[in-house]
């Protein structure tokens, strides 16, 4: 997408319009859920990073609990009512395009799939909530199920 700071638009379910082993970081926030297939794009982030070159994954996270709650709290929505200054990823339909979807959601053992070619992965959980009593209470639920965001950081 076009925005001011934008130097390249590309389809990167197509591949990345790089040659080989040209980055030293790539970092990549709040994108995986985005794209339909992951697995084209992560073979394609470890031809174009460097050896030695670090990786940085922020997405969200599938074990997140609240969103089984309730049938009709899907994980758009849910996003919306968490982060109220950011701007919703609801499936709003306009000239009958869907506007943003969330194609999957992800845990760590997804992650160390689609990026087993990495010798090094670290894992973290992000949490965050509404105000600190809420973020607390996420924290104890067990297996990170309160956990918003998964990132992953590693080196080629």
């Amino acid at each position: 997408m076009k925005t001011k700071a934008t130097t390249k638009v590309w389809d990167v379910e197509k591949g990345l319009p790089y040659p080989d082993q040209v980055f030293n970081d790539i970092v990549f926030k709040c994108g995986p859920e985005h794209i339909k297939n992951m697995g084209t794009l992560s073979e394609e982030i470890y031809r174009v990073l460097k050896p030695g070159g670090r990786l940085f994954i922020r997405t969200d996270y599938a074990g997140y609990l609240p969103l089984y709650l309730f049938a009709s709290h899907e994980h758009n929505n849910a996003l919306e009512v968490q982060y109220t200054k950011g701007r919703g990823f609801g499936h709003k339909k306009s000239l009958n395009k869907i506007e943003d979807a969330h194609y999957q959601l992800y845990v760590q053992s997804h992650l160390d799939k689609l990026f087993s070619k990495f010798r090094i992965r670290v894992y973290n959980y992000v949490y965050g909530g509404r105000n600190w009593f809420f973020t607390m209470l996420l924290k104890l639920i067990p297996k990170h199920g309160g956990c918003v965001h998964l990132e992953l950081e590693a080196l080629k």
